[in-house]
């Protein structure tokens, strides 16, 4: 039995395994842990139904006759497909190409850029970077050090976190958590939660060194990241630009969830 016939067979146990247009589906709540915004999961749907419009419009009629009071539905869909109006991306994750690049490919690193694991001294830092990178993420949301989502990712047990210095002095990071499973498929990954880099001058060539500690340190697992799409549209049009050079280099749509209203 495959991983993903295991996860139908839960699920189907739960209560939680519908039927839409003739397509299978897998629903449940979960909200929104920094927004608070009600939302209704589905976690898994047969192939067919996200490029079927009709069988979009019924799965939407499905969940609303469950009885959820919801503001939104989250539909996860495999690889770069586009749904229409009125789905919008929510949540892109994206899989690292580890294709070992040619020697001598890539621009050359500036001077004095380096990258060191992080130790625990560094964890108030680390801290701050992965609270600015939330808020960045989540505009006008009330992100703090000891916001839950941020405290999760800090004391994680499989967290790796890495330090771009630049002439001896912290100028950002690179967050991974290396023994992550899809509870869908059942594969095995490593998830880049966050890089980020204050030094403007230096950012592409520092990030492209802290994905780099990433891929190596991540045990020949795959290496997942992630882009929010925000609501507003200047930090959505901000994404997005993040998404297209991230897909132009060395990564690639795996899947994303799409958000339609309740």
């Amino acid at each position: 039995m495959t991983a993903l016939q295991e996860y139908l067979g839960r699920a189907a146990s739960a209560g939680l395994l519908q039927e839409a247009g003739g397509f299978g589906f897998v629903a449940d709540r979960c909200d929104d842990p920094f927004t608070g915004r009600r939302q209704v999961l589905v976690e898994y749907c047969d192939p067919g139904l996200p490029v079927s419009p009709d069988a979009l419009e019924a799965l939407r009629r499905a969940l609303r006759d469950r009885g959820d009071e919801a503001d939104a539905v989250l539909l996860r869909v495999a690889g770069d497909l586009r749904l229409p109006a009125p789905w919008r991306p929510r949540l892109t994750y994206v899989r690292h190409d580890r294709t070992p690049a040619a020697p001598g490919a890539g621009a050359p690193s500036p001077a004095g850029l380096t990258v060191r694991p992080a130790t625990p001294a560094d964890d108030p830092r680390v801290r701050a970077w992965l609270v600015q990178a939330f808020r960045n993420a989540y505009p006008g949301q009330d992100v703090e050090p000891g916001h839950p989502g941020v405290t999760a990712v800090m004391e994680a047990p499989d967290r790796l976190s890495f330090i771009a210095e630049l002439h001896g002095e912290p100028i950002g990071h690179g967050t991974v958590l290396v023994r992550e499973q899809d509870s869908v498929t059942g594969e095995e990954f490593a998830e880049l939660v966050d890089t980020l880099v204050d030094d403007a001058g230096t950012r592409r060539a520092a990030i492209a060194a802290l994905v780099a500690a990433a891929v190596r340190a991540t045990g020949g697992r795959p290496l997942c990241g992630h882009v929010v799409h925000p609501y507003e549209p200047e930090a959505a049009r901000g994404a997005d630009s993040v998404l297209r050079a991230l897909v132009a280099g060395d990564w690639s749509v795996d899947h994303c969830f799409w958000e339609s209203p309740w």
